[in-house]
């Protein structure tokens, strides 16, 4: 949680992931929505999207996992679009969050699988650990134990090379209720082995978490480790670190924390003989659960009802929940469902928008090369010059330099060959500066027996010496069967703060210049 790039420390987007890292959702939630409005404003799509992802985390912390669902997805298709490796396995991270939260562990094995690679590729391991945790956690609770563990064991190894201790705290307390969860039909020898592997990783956690003063990881890790001592039959101490958990999450502020406490400490009560007790807490837990929507703790909160008012002999009242704790059930599959045929959904209109995004750039590739391109000699026209030099000097610090080009005595070419022999001229011209040219220049026809060559990114001794190798093998070239004809070339290298006409000026008059010195040379502005 709260991974963001270096760019953007001490920024207002910065600050919001530095506050969703120590749980201020309030404030992270408010700054992130104002870096969001921000970057529109400003048209910047990375910021927007990146600031996209905190407002889907924050949704996550709130345990608002529906909508958290819903902006990843969107941050998905901005990833996409921004080409951003980082911002799409983070994006697909919320996602399978967000999945394994409302209990559709399927689709958020599917969603955190297909990014594994590209995490490694981004060699973050950090983010490795992150993938590594909701993966194992989501096999272990479908019944992939083994599996389970054994994936966030490689969690607990990337958090550890990370030295991130909020990773460690959380791949330490995973692997530790993996391990509790693997054993519980487990022969007794073994399950005593397993819970205390798993008492020892939670301790892990606790103990990192105490140092870091991290108040909702410390809940985190108690609330396992009551569970671990729960399982064991042990309902007393299990009640004491239920209790505990439960003042740290009211501290934090951590509401679906605090509800799950109180389901804890409820069933501690109940197996001791304390119904009233656990009725109280259950009652507490229930108001938790309507308020945040939560339907997998309302589903546990009544079966944990039922039980307990089943043990108070209360028969008809225990049958209601009961009803409603499986009623919850089916409203859970619908809600998986519904996300399900959302994200669905939306991949087939992403796919959609990416072939007519396709097909729109390929159209325009085809009308540009139309519009700008020379129709006799196949090079760039004065519209493609303007719009590349335009270009390169808009961007202030751009090294350009500009070579103006022209066909020594073109007029006596074609009154004593013909018209054709001066377009066969032009053609070769043409060839040699398409030869003579790097991808990154721009080669064209100014206008007439005129051409011009944009060079990017070269100094004014370095594009001199490119266009004297242009003059003398438009000199020697003899094998097209047009008349041999010679060039003058004025040179001219961009300046701070110059305009195209400033520019096109200073290289104009470098070939006025080698044109009076007698032509078939360069001169330099």
């Amino acid at each position: 949680m709260a991974r963001f790039p270096p760019e953007f420390v001490g920024t207002p987007l910065g600050n919001a992931f530095e506050r969703l890292r120590a749980r201020r959702v309030t404030e992270a939630r408010e700054t992130a929505i104002t870096a969001h409005d921000l970057a529109l404003a400003c048209d910047d799509e990375a910021v927007a999207a990146w600031a996209a992802l905190a407002l889907a985390q924050a949704d996550y912390q709130d345990a608002a996992f529906a909508s958290a669902i819903r902006r990843a997805l969107d941050v998905q298709v901005r990833a996409e679009a921004l080409d951003d490796a980082r911002l799409g396995v983070e994006a697909a991270l919320a996602l399978g969050s967000g999945f394994w939260r409302i209990g559709d562990s399927e689709t958020a094995l599917s969603v955190i699988e297909n990014e594994i690679d590209h995490a490694f590729r981004l060699g973050d391991r950090e983010l490795l650990a992150a993938l590594h945790r909701v993966l194992g956690v989501t096999l272990s609770e479908i019944g992939g134990h083994v599996a389970g563990v054994a994936t966030l064991e490689r969690a607990f190894g990337y958090a550890l090379e990370s030295g991130v201790p909020q990773a460690i705290c959380e791949c330490a307390n995973s692997l530790g209720g993996a391990i509790y969860a693997s054993c519980r039909n487990a022969d007794p020898d073994a399950k005593a082995d397993a819970l205390a592997n798993a008492e020892a990783m939670i301790r892990t956690s606790l103990d990192v978490a105490t140092e870091e003063d991290d108040l909702p990881a410390i809940a985190a890790a108690e609330s396992s480790l009551g569970a671990v001592i729960i399982e064991r039959g042990d309902w007393v101490e299990g009640r004491l670190w239920a209790a505990r958990a439960l003042e740290k999450t009211r501290a934090s502020g951590d509401l679906l924390s605090e509800g799950e406490a109180l389901a804890s400490l409820a069933e501690c009560d109940r197996e001791l003989g304390a119904l009233d007790a656990a009725l109280a807490s259950l009652e507490q837990a229930y108001a938790i659960a309507a308020t945040q929507q939560a339907k997998p703790l309302l589903r546990r909160v009544h079966l944990q009802i039922s039980q307990t008012l089943e043990r108070a002999g209360r028969y008809a009242d225990a049958l209601t929940h009961y009803k409603r704790h499986h009623a919850l059930e089916r409203e859970i599959a619908a809600d998986i469902a519904e996300q399900r045929a959302r994200m669905s959904g939306l991949r087939l209109d992403r796919e959609r928008a990416r072939r007519e995004a396709d097909q729109f750039r390929a159209e325009t590739r085809e009308l540009t090369d139309a519009v700008e391109r020379d129709s006799l000699t196949g090079i760039g026209n004065r519209r493609a010059f303007d719009r590349a030099l335009g270009a390169l000097l808009s961007q202030g610090d751009a090294r350009c330099t500009l070579a103006l080009i022209d066909c020594d005595h073109f007029k006596a070419v074609n009154d004593r060959a013909s018209h054709l022999a001066g377009d066969r001229v032009l053609q070769r011209i043409a060839k040699v500066l398409t030869q003579a040219s790097r991808k990154s220049d721009l080669a064209a026809r100014f206008g007439g027996d005129e051409f011009a060559v944009v060079f990017a990114d070269a100094a004014r001794d370095e594009a001199a010496n490119v266009c004297e190798r242009i003059r003398a093998a438009i000199e020697q070239y003899a094998d097209d069967g047009a008349p041999a004809v010679t060039v003058s070339i004025g040179v001219a290298a961009a300046a701070p703060g110059d305009t195209v006409e400033r520019l096109i000026g200073r290289a104009d008059d470098a070939l006025y210049r080698a044109k009076a010195a007698g032509r078939n040379r360069v001169a330099v502005g």
